[in-house]
């Protein structure tokens, strides 16, 4: 038997029978969502796992000539480059006239970071938002200083890249088609993004852009522009923060790629853009599989004599792993501070006079 409701507009229209079940679309496409993740992902793997097996010889090689104290300065690098990349978020919050303290901004990123492991690549600043609004920053605010930051930190990665393009290039033109063709799509990206990236840095550009966002999103508009100061403090934290990557990356390859200040300065530059494309993974859990291969084809030029590829693949998924284990150490102590003032506050609180 098929029920019948009424409409305000007089109209009667059929509806569900008790226990029918309901609508099944948005069921399905998250299925579908879900089920297309996770063969990208299977196959990202499976090609990462064919590479490391096909070069066995040299990627072990290369991890067994890594220096210990080569790795411990490389995890601490890639620490401190975070810790950059935080203050350039906080940069970004103060210049939208919300303060917030350092320790604050450190729990709020350090720990929302770890949501790049999920695929998607948004839920590492859903979760920031999320924390924004638990230390009391507005969702509004912390989303717009997402918003500003990963904009402005793209523009100084591919600034920071033009230092790697010679190398790219030789990549782009090399015999090895598995990475030319990563690297040729990181040159376009960087050719097309960089003067437009450059013109929407611009403060009154950039303001509004935000409010065009904020528009869309249905959020109150921006009260003020953004300054001149404001923008020059995200990107200059956020070069800090790319640089320092890049030592980290220079002192696992210093050894066999990239020795001395030349070396630096590509692996500052490869890594920056390597980032960046790895941002345009959609469906790579932190741009895993994209970043290795212009790595892997930006050091391999200048390993020839040294394991080739397959040093290079060694040095790329060394480098893989050592974020790994930064981005967890990080949120821990990020963590531990959190748990550190909630336990100090109730003291600090019967300690006040009633």
């Amino acid at each position: 038997m098929v029920n019948t409701v009424a409409r305000n507009d007089g109209d009667t229209v059929a509806a569900a029978p008790p226990g029918a079940p309901a609508a099944t679309g948005g069921g399905l496409r998250r299925w579908i969502s879900l089920t297309v993740r996770v063969v990208v992902i299977a196959a990202i793997a499976a090609g990462m796992v064919w590479s490391v097996v096909h070069q066995w010889p040299q990627v072990r090689s290369t991890w067994l000539g890594l220096a210990w104290q080569s790795v411990v300065l490389s995890v601490l690098a890639a620490l401190l480059g975070m810790v950059a990349n935080t203050m350039a978020w906080r940069a970004a919050v103060d210049d939208l006239e919300h303060k917030l303290p350092v320790t604050a901004a450190l729990r709020i990123c350090l720990v929302g970071q770890l949501g790049k492991y999920i695929p998607g690549s948004v839920w590492a600043y859903v979760l920031q938002i999320e924390l924004g609004k638990r230390a009391g920053l507005p969702r509004a605010r912390a989303f717009l200083a997402t918003l500003v930051t990963v904009g402005l930190g793209v523009t100084t990665a591919l600034g920071l890249g033009l230092l790697a393009l010679p190398s790219l290039r030789e990549a782009a033109a090399g015999a090895d088609e598995t990475y030319a063709d990563s690297v040729r799509v990181a040159l376009w990206i960087v050719a097309v993004l960089f003067p437009i990236a450059l013109i929407c840095a611009i403060p009154r550009v950039l303001t509004a852009l935000v409010q065009v966002a904020l528009k869309l999103l249905r959020r109150p508009p921006l009260e003020h522009r953004l300054t001149w100061s404001g923008v020059l403090r995200v990107m200059g934290w956020s070069a800090v923060g790319y640089g320092l990557f890049g030592v980290h990356l220079w002192l696992l390859a210093n050894a066999q790629a990239a020795p001395g200040v030349g070396g630096l300065l590509r692996c500052v530059g490869s890594f920056a853009i390597a980032m960046t494309v790895g941002m345009f993974a959609f469906l790579s859990p932190s741009g895993l599989g994209v970043r290795e291969a212009v790595l892997v084809a930006a050091l391999a030029p200048f390993l020839v004599d040294n394991g080739g590829i397959g040093a290079a693949m060694g040095i790329a998924l060394a480098s893989r792993l050592i974020f790994t284990i930064a981005d967890v150490l990080a949120a821990g102590l990020a963590a531990l501070s959190s748990m550190r003032q909630l336990r100090g506050a109730p003291a600090s609180a019967t300690a006040e006079p009633s």
